[in-house]
């Protein structure tokens, strides 16, 4: 049985006119370095601000962190979902 998938799903990547101020994201990757690991990749970051190719970032697990400014061109993002935060968060406690 075949199901839809939902726009907006966590775990999927996001194209940059799709994303949304105000919700969660993590770095899946470099665009055009597959095999080259990110130090960010899969930290939770709630989007503060948008200016494409640029935007910026909280990190979920360091609120006292200052915002991280992302190229957009660079980079895979993708959704994650509330629990995905929710766990990185819980992690600071």
């Amino acid at each position: 049985m075949k199901t839809k998938r939902k726009a907006g799903r966590a775990g999927m990547l996001v194209q940059p006119d799709d994303f949304a101020i105000g919700d969660f994201y993590a770095i899946y990757g470099l665009k055009h370095e597959t095999e080259e690991p990110l130090q960010i990749a899969g930290m939770a970051f709630k989007l503060l601000a948008l200016n494409l190719p640029f935007m910026v970032g909280k990190l979920a697990h360091d609120p006292a962190h200052p915002p991280l400014t992302f190229d957009t061109r660079f980079l895979n993002v993708m959704r994650v979902s509330d629990d995905y935060v929710k766990a990185q968060a819980e992690g600071t406690t």
